[in-house]
C-alpha cells in the first residue's frame, strides 16, 4: 500500500493556513484548535479531498488502496462505526428473503437491522464453553434446509473473548445453500495482518472491519468490504442511507492509516506482541493467575474463578492503580492488547496483579464461580418479530418475572443481548440486569414486555 492518500490531502491543507470559508465552525483555528489539535485536519468536501458521499477523488483512490490490501472487490469507508456497516450490510440481505440465521451473541445493532428490515431472527445452537458462548456452526446446515426465504448468514468472528467461528465451514453451508455469507468482524481488523487464517475476509461475501477497536485508529474508523459483487449495488444503497453526510476526514484518514501501518507491521510485528503478551501471562501464573485460551491472541482473559480472585474487587484495584481493562464481566476481565501496547504497558498490570494478590490472596473459587456471569438460558414464547412488533408496555424490571419481553437487552460492553424479543423474563434473567449501570435495553429499571390483554 502507498502512503495514506487522504492523511496527505488534509494535512498539506493544514499547513497553507488557508481562509476557512466552509464547514466545519472551527475553522481550524482559535481556543478549539489548541484544545482539539486534530481540528487542522477537521474539512469538508473540497476540490483537493474528494467524497465519501460520491465516492470519487482521492477517497475513493483510498477506498481502492485498502480494498487491494484486505482483498477485496469493494471496500467502503465508514466513519459512524460497525454499527453504521452492519444496518447497510443486513439491508443488502433483506432484498433477498424475510428470515436470517444469527448467533444469540450478535451485536445490539443486528437486532436494530431486524426490526428496521423486518427479518425473523434463525438462531443457531450455540453451546457454552467455561462461562463463554460458542457459534456451533454445524447446525446452520440443519436451519437452512428447513426454511424458505433465508436471505443470508451472520456469523460473528471473532467474538468479543477472541473466538472464531468455523468459517471454513459455514462458507461450505452458505455456498451450498446458495445465500451469502456475511460476518461482523468489528473485532477482527487486524487479524488480516496477525493471523490471516482467522480473518473474515478469507471466507465472507461481505464483511465489516472495526478498525478502531484494534488497529491505530479513531474512535468510529470502520470498513465494510464485499466480495460478491451481485451484492454491491444493495450494499451501496444501505450505506447512502445509513452512512453520515458529512464524514470525518480525520477518522476516514486513521482508517487508511490503520490498515496501512497494519500491512507495514505485518505478522513479525505482530509476533513481537504475542512474546510481550505471553511473558505477561507467564509472569502473572507465577503468582496464580489463570487465563482463558482465545484464537485472537491480541485478547488476554483472565479467570478469576480459576485464579481464586473476586472479579469486581480485582478490576476496580487495577483502575485505582493506572490499569483499565476493557471490561469484566463476573467471571472474566478482559484485557485488548494491540501492536501500540507498549512494555511497560504489561509491567504495570503484572505488577498490580501481584499486588492485589499480596494484598488479597486467595478467595474461595467455587464461591466465585457461583457468582460469575455464565450465560443465560432463555425459553422463546412467540417469534422474535411479532413481540418486537406487538403493543407493549414499561414494567419494573423486579416485578417482571413471567412477562414476554418486547425488547433486547444486555450488558455493555459488548453488546450482546441477555435476553431478546419474543422470550420469558426469569428470576435469573432479572437477577442478571437488575441493579448494573452497564446495561441497555432498560429504562429507569423498567423493561419493555408485551401487553397483556
Amino acid at each position: 500500500m502507498r502512503e495514506p492518500l487522504i492523511l496527505s490531502a488534509i494535512e498539506k491543507y493544514a499547513l497553507k493556513g488557508a481562509a476557512r470559508f466552509h464547514m466545519p465552525g472551527h475553522k481550524g483555528r482559535g481556543e478549539f484548535g489548541k484544545l482539539f489539535p486534530v481540528a487542522a485536519t477537521d474539512v469538508t468536501e473540497l476540490s483537493f479531498s474528494g467524497s465519501l458521499e460520491a465516492g470519487e477523488g482521492v477517497v475513493r483512490e483510498a477506498e481502492e488502496q485498502i480494498a487491494e490490501v484486505l482483498n477485496a472487490a469493494r471496500s467502503h469507508l465508514v466513519t459512524d462505526g460497525s454499527s453504521a456497516a452492519i444496518l447497510s450490510m443486513i439491508f443488502a440481505a433483506s432484498k433477498r428473503g424475510d428470515k436470517i440465521v444469527i448467533p444469540r451473541i450478535s451485536h445490539k445493532s443486528v437486532y436494530n437491522a431486524l426490526k428496521l428490515f423486518g427479518l425473523e431472527p434463525l438462531f443457531l445452537r450455540e453451546e457454552e464453553r467455561d462461562g463463554m458462548i460458542i457459534q456451533d456452526v454445524a447446525s446452520i446446515e440443519k436451519i437452512v434446509s428447513e426454511n424458505d426465504g433465508v436471505a443470508a448468514i451472520l456469523l460473528v468472528s471473532p467474538d468479543y473473548y477472541g473466538d472464531a467461528a468455523d468459517l471454513k465451514r459455514a462458507k461450505e453451508i452458505a455456498n451450498k445453500a446458495g445465500v451469502p455469507l456475511m460476518i461482523d468482524g468489528a473485532h477482527g481488523g487486524h487479524l488480516k495482518f496477525s493471523a490471516p487464517e482467522l480473518y473474515a475476509g478469507g471466507y465472507a461475501d461481505v464483511w465489516v472491519d472495526g478498525l478502531h477497536k484494534t488497529l491505530p485508529c479513531l474512535t468510529q474508523a470502520a470498513v465494510l468490504n464485499v466480495n460478491d459483487e451481485s451484492l454491491s449495488g444493495d450494499v451501496a444503497e444501505g450505506l447512502s442511507i445509513f452512512r453520515t453526510t458529512s464524514p470525518s476526514y480525520p477518522i476516514m484518514a486513521s482508517a487508511e492509516y490503520g490498515i496501512y501501518y497494519g500491512e507495514h507491521v505485518g505478522r513479525e510485528g505482530y509476533e513481537k506482541l504475542f512474546a510481550l503478551a505471553d511473558g505477561f501471562k507467564n509472569g502473572a501464573a507465577r503468582t496464580g493467575y489463570r487465563f482463558a485460551s482465545a484464537d485472537d491472541k491480541t485478547k488476554i482473559i483472565l479467570d478469576c474463578p480459576s485464579s481464586e480472585v473476586d472479579c469486581g474487587k480485582l478490576a476496580g484495584f487495577l483502575e485505582e492503580r493506572g490499569v483499565f481493562p476493557e471490561f469484566s464481566n463476573g467471571r472474566y476481565i478482559v484485557f485488548m492488547a494491540s501492536i501500540n501496547s507498549a512494555p511497560e504497558d504489561f509491567d504495570k498490570l503484572l505488577a498490580a496483579l501481584i499486588s492485589f494478590r499480596g494484598k488479597f490472596g486467595r478467595e474461595n473459587a467455587d464461591n466465585m464461580r457461583n457468582r460469575a456471569l455464565i450465560g443465560y438460558k432463555t425459553k422463546r414464547m412467540t417469534d422474535y418479530l411479532s413481540a418486537a412488533r406487538a403493543p407493549g408496555e414499561w414494567v419494573d424490571l423486579k416485578e417482571s418475572a413471567g412477562r414476554i419481553s418486547a425488547s433486547d437487552a444486555g450488558f455493555f460492553p459488548p453488546c450482546y443481548t441477555v435476553i431478546t424479543a419474543g422470550e420469558e423474563i426469569d428470576r435469573d434473567i432479572i437477577s442478571a440486569l437488575a441493579g448494573r449501570e452497564d446495561v441497555f435495553g432498560l429504562d429507569g429499571g423498567k423493561i419493555k414486555t408485551v401487553k397483556e390483554k
